[in-house]
């Protein structure tokens, strides 16, 4: 159960909650369980797939390192952090689709990223399938009803109270956005220079 921890520092489910804030707002309580159920779902069988195969399905058959996955990654959160900082919570307006599409633009890229894969293996080297599979499943879980908590609360705020809910759920929206433009340009240089070292 060690695993556990890094695995969910890494998948952030308080930080989700702020990500996905703004689809709070607009979906009903029904489709938005209905999304972040689905999303779940995707998470985890990437997680599996590769915890599962290790290293081999990026380095063996795909012929990618992972120090490559690692500077794509911190790309895309870059753009994502950018997003947050200019537009706040707001920012997840970028996710607006069909109901059958929001599953994976919330999988990827606010679940599914370079540190959960890498994450992922991980988990795989130093656990057996079993208990790599129950510490995936346990994790994802974890997130789905710390993201539905806040759901909840956030449904229930009402009045005056809500304006002020919403000033400081955008504060920290903004917040995050820094943050997550400081690891993701930390992400891209060390895959970058990573890389460059390779033989």
């Amino acid at each position: 159960m060690v695993s556990l921890v890094p695995f969910l520092a890494i998948l952030n489910p308080f930080a989700l909650c702020l990500y996905l804030a703004g689809l709070m707002e607009t979906l009903p309580a029904r489709n938005f369980i209905r999304v972040l159920a689905g999303a779940c779902v995707i998470s985890l069988a990437v997680f599996a797939i590769f915890a599962l195969s290790g290293e081999r399905l990026l380095v063996d058959w795909l012929g990618i390192h992972p120090q490559a996955l690692r500077a794509f990654g911190g790309l895309i959160f870059l753009i994502v952090g950018y997003n947050y900082v200019v537009r706040g919570y707001k920012a997840t307006e970028i996710l607006r689709g069909s109901l059958e599409d929001l599953p994976s633009a919330v999988a990827l890229p606010f679940m599914i990223g370079a540190g959960t894969i890498t994450q992922s293996i991980l988990i795989g080297k130093s656990n057996g399938p079993g208990q790599t599979l129950f510490v995936l499943a346990l994790g994802v879980s974890i997130t789905f009803l710390v993201v539905m908590a806040f759901k909840f609360i956030r449904d229930h705020v009402k009045g005056p109270k809500e304006k002020v809910f919403e000033r400081y759920i955008n504060i920290l929206a903004r917040i995050n956005g820094l943050l997550i433009g400081a690891i993701s340009t930390e992400m891209i240089v060390s895959g970058l220079r990573d890389l460059w070292a390779l033989p």
